[in-house]
């Protein structure tokens, strides 16, 4: 088991990269317990969090960066009827497109075509709340071409 230490800034122009370092870090890894403490102190007040985690081998599989030029012609079709996939779905729920899938998002499954929701959660950005609104639909795409 190894082990990770995260200090989150109370202060709102530290607070969001903070938390966000956290939130990418734990899509990496396999977590398996947390220890926080608030640390009350005259300079700058913090959470500290302390992870207890264990590699995740296929989470670092898929979380080289892909980029559109690095995409087969085959996967840049693919690629593009995700897009039209989303651009329907955020119409429909009225949300905009990043809120259903960024591009680094659609890139990625594009470039891996995941054939399962359980490979989908190996791609960054997926966890169990965004495969469960959306895991089945981009399957079903997926499957379709």
């Amino acid at each position: 088991m190894k082990v990770q230490l995260f200090t989150i800034r109370i202060a709102s122009s530290h607070f969001s990269a903070d938390q966000q370092a956290l939130n990418d870090f734990l899509q990496q890894i396999k977590f398996v317990k947390s220890d926080t403490h608030f640390v009350e102190s005259t300079e700058e007040p913090h959470w500290s969090v302390l992870l207890h985690y264990e590699s995740n081998p296929q989470a670092k599989e898929n979380s080289i960066t892909v980029e559109e030029a690095d995409l087969t012609p085959g996967s840049l079709y693919v690629l593009e009827c995700l897009k039209q996939w989303r651009t329907d779905k955020a119409e429909t729920l009225n949300i905009p497109k990043f809120m259903v899938c960024h591009n680094s998002e659609l890139i990625s499954i594009a470039f891996h075509h995941p054939k399962n929701k359980e490979a989908l959660g190996s791609i960054k950005g997926f966890g169990a709340k965004k495969i469960e609104k959306f895991g089945d639909e981009i399957i079903e795409v997926l499957n379709a071409l």
